[in-house]
């Protein structure tokens, strides 16, 4: 949803799903992605994720979140090293 008080400038783009809170302004141009959750003020660009950050650093850190599995993996066989 949209708070009331939100500005939208031209040829904004919101994807589905998008929460933005009240009293901020969206700049000309700016693309939002679906499920993001707005909670200060975008100057433009590409924004994704909750908090909304711009698209790039979202995929990094969907990247990290993808190995945290493999992560975890590797710290119990390193704990189990240092117990030997």
């Amino acid at each position: 949803g949209i708070a009331g008080s939100v500005r939208i400038g031209k040829r904004v783009m919101i994807g589905g799903q998008v929460g933005i809170i009240g009293h901020i302004e969206i700049a000309d141009g700016t693309l939002i992605g679906a499920q993001t959750g707005v909670s200060k003020n975008l100057n433009g660009g590409v924004w994704w994720a909750t908090p909304s950050v711009p698209l790039k650093e979202a995929k990094v850190q969907l990247a990290w979140v993808r190995r945290l599995g493999e992560f975890f993996e590797r710290v119990k066989k390193l704990e189990a090293k240092l117990k030997e």
